[in-house]
């Protein structure tokens, strides 16, 4: 059956503006919805007192755009900061939301916009107790990372504290109306967040590539989003400042967030948000981590499309035999994670087999899993984590 034959939606909304020093038109665009007021939401750490955001600051400031600063997101944000936040839009009787920052900020923006427009608690939506009757207040992202690709996504996720577990939840009213991409903000990443985010980035294109809900339009995106990875992640990582790199990691990772908001992700993601909540890893070293362990698993199902992956990564030429391309393609991604400095299994960032039953009954609950290639079985998924756990790429090979 041909691939044209399967019907498929593809929207995605959201105005992007790409460039260098495009972060200083923020104020006007805003404004140019119509917005008068907002909440300006940014990290609890450097970010705040960026070049970045004090242009964005400015650019509010001259378009007449008045602005509350929350600047209190951490990395995986929770709901008591979405309820704090989403508070302080219905106090102020703000009309939007401005996030300035990587996935945490533009996620905590994204569930504030929701809840406060709901007078509901973001929780209640991501575990499906309440479905909201008004869309999220319009949002507007500026990107200083690249890899969650949320400034571009319909998709945000919130952190349940109490019951250590991580919940996305996708609305198209989380497309944000205005996405800038200025590579300028870029420059401040360490490596360490340089390589975790752009093996989020590439997470993100290869789950999308691979999911069953793939479509000739996503395609294009993730594998030209993948090559471009492939080449700027390690000069990026070797020299924050090359602009070139920065430029093709940003762009790379803000179209990939648009592309699963169509297709959805994968296993990876599956185990990286349990291991994320419960253990305190970072999300793109949690994906990066266990990225290899469920290409080797679905090998069997996946090959083809493993195999274009690898081509486009230049890991194997675009007509090698399938199980030559898949095989490339997990030891492509083994290599860069080797190369970023990104631990090789999971045991070398605090789990063992212990924790295992806890991260396991969650990731079975993935609200992606049936976009999988592969139909893994509950059995299948754990033997998969035990091998992530123990480094062990040959029994992952399901």
């Amino acid at each position: 059956m041909s691939v044209f034959s399967t019907p498929f939606s593809y929207y995605s909304p959201t105005r992007l503006v790409f460039g260098l020093g495009t972060t200083k038109g923020a104020g006007a665009m805003v404004a140019g919805l119509g917005v008068r007021s907002v909440l300006l939401v940014c990290g609890s750490g450097a970010t705040g007192r960026s070049a970045g955001f004090a242009a964005l600051r400015a650019g509010l400031d001259a378009a007449g755009v008045a602005y509350t600063v929350f600047d209190k997101v951490t990395p995986d944000p929770d709901a008591a900061q979405v309820a704090e936040a989403a508070a302080l839009i219905r106090s102020g009787r703000l009309e939007a939301v401005v996030a300035y920052g990587g996935g945490s900020p533009i996620d905590c923006a994204k569930s504030a916009a929701l809840a406060a427009a709901n007078d509901v608690d973001m929780l209640e939506f991501s575990y499906g107790r309440a479905v909201p009757t008004k869309p999220a207040l319009p949002i507007i992202a500026v990107s200083t990372t690249a890899g969650t690709g949320s400034e571009l996504s319909a998709s945000a996720v919130t952190t349940d504290r109490v019951n250590e577990r991580k919940l996305g939840y996708t609305t198209d009213s989380f497309f944000p109306r205005i996405a800038i991409v200025d590579p300028e903000n870029h420059l401040s990443m360490p490596p360490r967040v340089t390589a975790a985010t752009g093996m989020d980035a590439l997470t993100h294109v290869v789950e999308s590539y691979l999911s069953l809900a793939a479509n000739p339009l996503a395609d294009a995106i993730d594998l030209k989003a993948v090559a471009m990875i492939g080449r700027a992640l390690p000069l990026a990582y070797a020299d924050g400042n090359d602009l070139e790199a920065r430029s093709a990691m940003a762009i790379a990772s803000a179209s990939a967030g648009g592309a699963f908001s169509q297709t959805g992700l994968g296993m990876v993601h599956g185990f990286a948000h349990p291991v994320g909540a419960r253990h305190g890893v970072a999300h793109g070293d949690a994906n990066a981590i266990i990225l290899p362990y469920v290409m080797a698993a679905l090998a069997r199902d996946a090959a083809p499309r493993m195999r274009d992956l690898a081509a486009a990564l230049g890991a194997c030429k675009p007509d090698a035999p399938d199980r030559l391309g898949a095989a490339a393609l997990v030891e492509t991604i083994v290599d860069m994670n080797l190369k970023l400095g990104i631990a090789s299994n999971l045991s070398l960032v605090g789990i063992n087999a212990t924790n295992a039953p806890a991260v396991l009954a969650d990731a079975l609950t993935y609200r992606m899993r049936a976009r999988s290639p592969r139909a893994f079985t509950d059995g299948e998924l754990g033997r998969l984590l035990d091998a992530a756990i123990a480094g062990d790429l040959k029994a992952a090979a399901l």
